[in-house]
């Protein structure tokens, strides 16, 4: 299985097992949407992502075969994780009600590897 650096060049393809775990992670704590938002995740492929190195992907959705989320924020739950030393920031993103974008940011270095699913505890919007 290539890593997530060697996928990172990859234009659209479909999202790798650590992507998807990430993902079907945020979207375990239930907030508006999360339902549909989850099964949209068969029919989603990534479609690029950020061009600094990062792990962040944007995200197509086939709406064909897809209802949209009925949520209530285009960014409708996020994660931070932190080991004392290294801070990184996850947040699922929507558009129009359809999966659009998995961000990973960090203060300091760039996140060049997603944190392990079983790190993140998500937290949905208010």
């Amino acid at each position: 299985m290539p890593t997530d650096d060697a996928l990172q060049g990859q234009t659209r393809r479909p999202l790798s097992e650590a992507e998807r775990a990430v993902i079907e992670r945020l979207l375990a704590s239930p907030f508006p949407g999360s339902d549909a938002l989850l099964a949209q995740l068969s029919h989603a492929i990534v479609d690029g992502g950020c061009l600094c190195g990062c792990v962040t992907i944007n995200l197509s959705v086939d709406r064909a075969g897809a209802a949209p989320a009925p949520v209530i924020s285009v960014a409708p739950v996020s994660a931070d994780i932190s080991d004392g030393d290294t801070y990184v920031g996850v947040v699922l993103l929507v558009d129009s009600g359809f999966l659009s974008c998995l961000e990973v940011y960090s203060v300091g270095e760039t996140v060049r590897r997603l944190p392990p699913a079983d790190a993140i505890w998500p937290r949905p919007a208010q």
